[in-house]
């Protein structure tokens, strides 16, 4: 950098290179030998600033620096909830659900989370007035019109590391998914792969409690790499270091080794993984022929 001139160390230059900053003027202020010494990077400023500064001294040029007013601190957590709400409305949504569900469990409140399982013993008043047995398969559910049960399952949640664990994970592959696809896409894509990760782990645990938000999890993670693969987007860009972790904890869920911790829902994340990824083929195909159609209309209106 080229030094244009020294000034006192006792002199306010703040101003002054505020003023500078505002007219495009790029410098630096350091302090070098008991002074300040303005640099420049370009010679052909060199006297415009020494103008500046003279005027500046002079008292030729009197610069008014206006404090910005920092909005109150509850009004910037309602203009960032509202900026989330307007962004993120399906992502916060499943959030919110999943806590609900962590709660019901958490309180043991078996009257309504009975009502939330597709299996297990079912002993709520509800079924017990269809005449419903305590031990009932899904046909058996869905004939007698619980369709919820089908997807309530990934909101139940057991324990304080469980929820935690994937409601982070559920808040940054949700809302790239949300703000890629939109809402209804999003809506879809959990829906799809939260039913199908529960009727296969309702499948291979007949009458266990399962529950958990990482079948749809692993379905997003699945849905991420095979529709990045194939229309590569910055949003949907994960490491792949992360894939490479995720598929090692599915082994090794399925291998049995952490059993004693508790059970796993090995079943719902192999299938939610799969069907994610069986749901990105499709999302990418039709995301790639809008963007080159609509790249081709603009190119032909440009000519």
């Amino acid at each position: 950098m080229l030094k244009v001139l020294e000034a006192p160390l006792d002199q306010n230059l703040h101003a002054l290179s505020v003023y500078w900053w505002q007219q495009e003027l790029p410098h630096k202020i350091s302090e070098v030998s008991g002074c300040q010494v303005i640099w420049i990077e370009s010679a052909h400023l060199q006297a415009r600033i020494l103008d500046d500064y003279q005027a500046f001294c002079d008292g030729r040029l009197a610069i008014k620096l206006e404090a910005r007013q920092r909005p109150p601190i509850m009004t910037s957590l309602l203009g960032m909830t509202s900026s989330l709400i307007r962004d993120y409305p399906i992502t916060l949504v499943l959030v919110g659900l999943s806590v609900l569900g962590f709660l019901l469990v958490e309180l043991d409140q078996k009257a309504i989370v009975d009502l939330l399982r597709i299996q297990s013993v079912d002993s709520s008043s509800f079924s017990a007035s269809l005449n419903l047995n305590a031990r009932i398969s899904p046909a058996e559910y869905l004939s007698h019109g619980q369709y919820w049960r089908l997807i309530t399952p990934i909101f139940l949640h057991f324990g304080w590391v469980h929820i935690t664990f994937n409601m982070l994970w559920l808040w940054e592959l949700g809302r790239r998914i949300e703000k890629q696809g939109g809402a209804i896409h999003f809506v879809s894509v959990v829906f799809f792969i939260g039913i199908a990760s529960n009727l296969y782990q309702a499948a291979s645990t007949p009458y266990d409690f399962f529950g958990g938000m990482s079948g749809v999890i692993f379905g997003l993670l699945g849905y991420c790499a095979v529709f990045n693969f194939i229309v590569p987007q910055k949003l949907l860009s994960l490491p792949k270091e992360l894939y490479i972790i995720m598929l090692i904890s599915l082994f090794v869920g399925m291998s049995g080794i952490f059993d004693f911790l508790g059970k796993v829902a090995n079943a719902a994340h192999l299938s939610g993984l799969v069907w994610g990824a069986f749901i990105g083929l499709p999302s990418a195909l039709l995301a790639r022929f809008f963007f080159t159609d609509k790249k081709a209309e603009s190119n032909d209106g440009s000519k």
